[in-house]
């Protein structure tokens, strides 16, 4: 089996520069033999296409799941083969990924290598667990929303999951702690937040992290209150703080009364959630005792 989710613009320093190369990397997996699925669409799916056809391999397109609806905790959707299905990832561009795994699924039936039953299919989805992409915790009587949004697709999904979970959040401004690597689009990851109409009046704490690709907090602070005179924005943060070490712009994040979203960066999430969530899974081993 090759599954290609979908295609955007990252890692464009390793895959390319624009979606079509992008997608000539990825579709690169699909060898003869194999079965093909895809969600790519545009530039990406022709390429896609083209390279199922190359190597022989039936490929099958998949577009999102028709979404009925969502809550605080995830989204409900129209499965061809489940109907009605519940979702326990919150944003609904998890529509168009839950209807590639559940395509995927068939599939792999299909060719005889797993039979995975409806009511399986139905437990899993529904118990479905992403720490760090839109993970939803309350702490300090605070909600917090961890989610990477590294790169524009992912701001702009982040974007419209903060409009639609608006209304199931606590009351007052939201605050924005964010970071990002100086190699990111940063200027696109801020354009595409600030059309969410859940940030204006927001308070946005721009940090830095101690790696050698993280842009000073003062220099992100700086492009966001540049970005707020940007016509294409439909959001103004009441105010843009800088402050470089991520703990303290943490407790700076939670000095604000409303709910709390960190975004930007995959690192940042990484260490704040380390801070918040005693999270097992995560610990260092503990050495052995000497003898």
């Amino acid at each position: 089996m090759a599954v290609v989710t979908n295609v955007d613009l990252d890692h464009m320093d390793r895959l390319g520069d624009t979606v079509a190369e992008i997608a000539r990397e990825k579709a690169a997996i699909i060898e003869r033999g194999d079965l093909a699925v895809t969600g790519a669409s545009g530039d990406g799916l022709a390429v896609v296409r083209r390279r199922a056809v190359r190597v022989g391999v039936p490929l099958t397109e998949v577009g999102a799941a028709p979404l009925l609806g969502w809550d605080r905790d995830g989204i409900e959707v129209d499965l061809p083969r489940l109907g009605r299905t519940r979702v326990g990832l919150r944003g609904r561009h998890q529509a168009a990924n839950v209807a590639i795994a559940d395509a995927t699924l068939d599939a792999l039936e299909a060719a005889g290598i797993a039979a995975v039953p409806d009511e399986a299919r139905r437990r899993g989805y529904a118990g479905a667990v992403w720490p760090g992409r839109l993970e939803l915790l309350r702490v300090l009587d605070h909600d917090v929303l961890l989610d990477g949004a590294h790169n524009p697709a992912g701001a702009a999904a982040l974007a419209v999951a903060l409009d639609d979970l608006r209304p199931f959040l606590a009351g007052g401004p939201i605050t924005l702690l964010t970071a990002s690597m100086a190699d990111k689009d940063v200027d696109g990851i801020i354009a595409a937040l600030g059309r969410s109409k859940a940030l204006d009046g927001a308070t946005v704490v721009a940090t830095s992290l101690d790696v050698a690709r993280g842009m000073p907090a003062a220099e992100l602070a700086a492009r966001w209150r540049t970005g707020v005179v940007w016509g294409e924005r439909v959001s103004r943060p009441r105010q843009v703080i800088g402050q470089a070490d991520p703990r303290r712009a943490l407790e700076r994040a939670f000095a604000e009364p409303g709910p709390v979203v960190v975004a930007g960066s995959l690192y940042l999430v990484g260490e704040v959630r380390g801070v918040l969530v005693d999270d097992p899974a995560l610990r260092d081993p503990t050495p052995p005792e000497d003898r």
